[in-house]
């Protein structure tokens, strides 16, 4: 393509960006962001882009620069061909060939900058999360606790086994995105937002008190309840570290004392004002339905059911206050104390895994209980 030809398809191509996108700035963010994430299209895709074969530019830079991803032309080989894309694409939509031919026409028009891979299948999942985030929203605004609206949700923002989620699939997008789509970009809408308002755990109210116990968060001072138990191996055999000299202790418990995801709550507990043991509550799985509880009493404490006492408010937090369908306990099988605790908290012992565990030297046998909300209410 000689210098005239190619001036004439850039600015027709230009033209064209501007007619679909509108005129809009693009600021120094916005340029570098493009420049770190796509790249200047050939003379020969720009020629392919009139006759409607190519998408259009993601972008159009300040200096007249057409912008397209990297993998701008990647499809044409798979679908054999540029004169097999159109086919090969809306194939995708076999049972809808009208969303087939409209997601053609939108693929052409170079808008689809919300996702790192831009193919079909990308496509579709994108529209199937974002109708599943917007389904999910609708039931969490009656309650945040539903647990099928937080499952859902948790699909559609983070993904599942298999089932990629809008966080991997969506692209960070611009300021000047905004602009040409006339408001929040997608990860926005439907990733950030939702995320912060429905899967950011909130803090519970401290401090929690039983008939016998406080549980607080911890407090640098700690240490020194803790130093003397975790130097012992006969405490931490059943544990999942070893042993832990006074300034490992320390820093343990420095790191339990600043602020997190809030999917950690971890909390001392104390009766009659002196430090007998900790306990924990781990937020995860799809949605954060689910949590993973977890206790220690100090040795010269053991023996006056504290650890029960701790583990049912745990539970009671859990379900309650956060709003879990499930939460286990997995402990080492040897471990005939914690079992018999988890017993005594109404949970089931759901697996006895053979060989799974490599603890210190050996391969363990481990136990996993679990307790669902509504058994816990039954309770």
């Amino acid at each position: 393509m000689g210098d005239d030809a190619l001036r004439r398809t850039l600015e027709a191509v230009r033209d064209r960006y501007l007619a679909v996108n509108g005129e809009h700035p693009m600021t120094p963010e916005d340029d570098a962001y493009v420049r770190d994430g796509f790249v200047a299209a050939t003379p020969e895709a720009l020629a392919l882009m009139l006759p409607d074969r190519l998408p259009l530019p993601s972008y159009v830079l300040g200096d007249g620069t057409p912008m397209v991803p990297a993998t701008h032309g990647d499809l044409v080989a798979v679908a054999g061909g540029v004169d097999r894309l159109r086919r090969w694409f809306v194939a995708f939509w076999e049972d809808d060939p009208a969303t087939g031919e409209a997601e053609w026409g939108h693929y052409l028009s170079g808008q689809y900058v919300c996702l790192h891979e831009v193919t079909p299948a990308r496509i579709k999942a994108r529209t199937e999360r974002v109708a599943e985030a917007e389904a999910a929203v609708e039931l969490l605004r009656r309650d945040r606790h539903d647990p099928i609206g937080r499952g859902m949700l948790g699909e559609a923002v983070d993904g599942v086994l298999a089932v990629p989620g809008l966080d991997s699939l969506l692209r960070p997008m611009t300021a000047y995105d905004r602009l040409r789509f006339g408001g929040p970009t997608v990860r926005e809408r439907w990733v950030e937002a939702p995320r912060t308002e429905f899967l950011t755990p909130p803090s519970p109210a401290w401090t929690l008190r039983t008939e016998r116990l406080v549980l607080r968060p911890f407090r640098p001072t700690d240490t020194d309840a803790f130093v003397d138990a975790w130097a012992s191996e006969e405490w931490t055999s059943l544990l999942l570290t070893g042993t832990l000299n006074r300034a490992e202790v320390a820093d343990m418990v420095r790191r339990r004392t600043e602020p997190g995801d809030g999917r950690f709550v971890g909390l001392v507990v104390e009766h009659d004002g002196e430090v007998v043991g900790d306990s924990i509550l781990v937020l995860q799985g799809t949605g954060l339905n689910e949590g993973e509880i977890g206790w220690t009493i100090l040795p010269q404490h053991a023996g006056h059911g504290y650890a029960t006492e701790a583990a049912r408010e745990i539970l009671r937090l859990a379900f309650e206050d956060y709003g879990l369908r499930r939460v286990v306990a997995n402990l080492d099988a040897r471990n005939d104390r914690s079992a018999a605790l988890c017993e005594r908290l109404g949970m089931r012992r759901e697996s006895h895994k053979r060989r799974d565990f490599w603890s210190k030297g050996t391969w363990t046998d481990s136990f996993e209980y679990a307790l669902l909300a509504e058994e816990w209410r039954r309770h």
